[in-house]
């Protein structure tokens, strides 16, 4: 009887199966088995869990880019360095784009899995361009639908409820990577058109200051540091009259997400105030490890 395995070592699984079968299709098998350890680094982004799933399918230790980006030497080295984080409004996180801007890169082969959950519109054609300008050229850009945590617009137990083929759809990127292969998605008329709309929604959200996105339900609040914790702008703090928060915000809402009391919510609204989300297979102890401060 086989033994039960994780949905991770599964995934792992049907990367490898699908590597071999582009190794073979290729005519390189026959040297897959010498072929020496590669030096591979990923870089992530997380707010509830979903990109840090996906960065961990590619290394064993991921690296956080809230906690990279308290280092004085950013220069990284490898044979493959690759990039995982969420899209948001067809751009990448104010804090990815920080990292990028900061740090130094080498490698051979440099690959980003973007993560989103409802349209990814032109986010490749946009982080393809934004990465080039600051001396990162992908040699793989792909996305992957995953649930959309985003909380103005959707539901998040409706979310959790709708089938994205997410599995089978990230082993595929996987095996991609594994085997080297080099993608960057051409962005069709529609996609094009989408963009200038989401311009406006950039324009609106960043800079964002957590006074103006945030509030706070005191009768539920008890003060037990969870928001400070996860937060990867370092805006929490408990004060004279309970919790205060101010500052600089990354909009990635892990301080919402993460409120075991659901005491934090938005300002401008949501589809549902009850309703909030980590992914299963990440714990609470893996993002307040990854963001903070």
């Amino acid at each position: 009887m086989a033994k039960n395995i994780s949905r991770r070592d599964a995934l792992k699984n049907m990367g490898k199966a699908m590597g071999a079968v582009v190794l073979a299709t290729s005519g390189l098998s026959a040297f897959a088995a010498a072929a020496p350890e590669k030096k591979r680094l990923v870089f992530y982004f997380t707010a509830t869990g979903n990109s840090l799933f996906v960065a961990k399918q590619f290394s064993d230790k991921p690296l956080s880019i809230p906690q990279e980006l308290k280092s004085d030497k950013l220069v990284y080295e490898a044979d493959e360095i690759g990039f995982v984080f969420p899209d948001y409004a067809a751009t990448a996180p104010l804090i990815v784009r920080e990292f990028v801007e900061k740090a130094t890169f080498k490698a051979p082969y440099i690959f980003s899995v973007i993560t989103f959950g409802n349209a990814a519109v032109n986010v490749t054609e946009w982080w393809d361009n934004y990465a080039k300008e600051h001396g990162v050229v992908n040699n793989y850009i792909n996305t992957l639908l995953m649930v959309d945590n985003y909380l103005p617009v959707f539901d998040m137990n409706q979310q959790m409820k709708i089938e994205k083929n997410t599995d089978e759809n990230l082993a595929k990127i996987v095996a991609d990577v594994n085997a080297g292969k080099g993608l960057i998605p051409e962005v069709g008329e529609q996609a094009g058109f989408m963009a200038g709309m989401l311009k406006q929604l950039q324009d609106s959200h960043f800079p964002m200051e957590a006074e103006r996105l945030l509030a706070i339900d005191r009768d539920r609040c008890i003060e037990c540091n969870t928001c400070s914790q996860v937060c990867p702008s370092g805006n929490f703090r408990i004060g004279d009259n309970g919790l205060e928060f101010s500052g600089s915000c990354e909009y990635c809402l892990a301080c919402v997400h993460s409120c075991p009391q659901k005491a934090l919510y938005l300002q401008a609204g949501e589809r549902n105030r009850e309703a909030r989300y980590r992914h299963p297979e990440v714990s609470l102890g893996e993002i307040i490890r990854s963001n903070r401060q």
